[in-house]
């Protein structure tokens, strides 16, 4: 389990993530917010082993993405994790896709996520390590300024 700041996730856009635009597919998007988000799990203390070991998961609740700018095949790409809030079961988690080279804003993922005791399956409450990291990770971060996409609603503006 982690004491320090989370690192970002960092990853490549792959030739097989291109759609027929010349763009990455908006699924390759939710493919590496998918891994930045089980980075965060890592960091916590929530790594597949111990979900395993503890017969525990996280369930996604909800989620929203904003694509902000094209992404070509090959580009780096580096996904930095906030925590936007928390209580005893759920977690309000923010990712910021950049380019990994010039550091420009590439898409957003909000995401409210659920702890999930699997014998029921019901929620439950985060162990009290995990709930100690979510807290220092959440506190660390409070002297950002709050993401622009962070608690958007979709619709049209009339």
């Amino acid at each position: 389990m982690a004491k320090g700041p989370m690192l970002p996730y960092r990853d490549r856009v792959r030739p097989e993530w291109i759609d027929y635009n010349g763009h990455m597919s908006e699924a390759y998007y939710v493919l590496v917010f998918g891994f930045a988000t089980d980075a965060l799990y890592d960091h916590i203390g929530l790594d597949a082993m111990t979900r395993e070991r503890s017969r525990t998961s996280v369930y996604t609740l909800e989620a929203h993405i904003s694509y902000l700018a094209e992404v070509a095949e090959g580009a780096q790409l580096e996904i930095h994790t906030r925590v936007l809030d928390h209580d005893a079961k759920r977690a309000h988690i923010f990712h910021e896709m950049h380019h990994g080279k010039d550091g420009k804003l590439l898409a957003t993922e909000e995401l409210m996520l659920l702890y999930v005791d699997m014998k029921g399956p019901r929620a439950a409450p985060f162990p009290g390590a995990v709930a100690e990291l979510l807290n220092a990770l959440q506190e660390a971060q409070t002297v950002l300024p709050a993401p622009e996409q962070a608690g958007r609603a979709i619709a049209l503006k009339r």
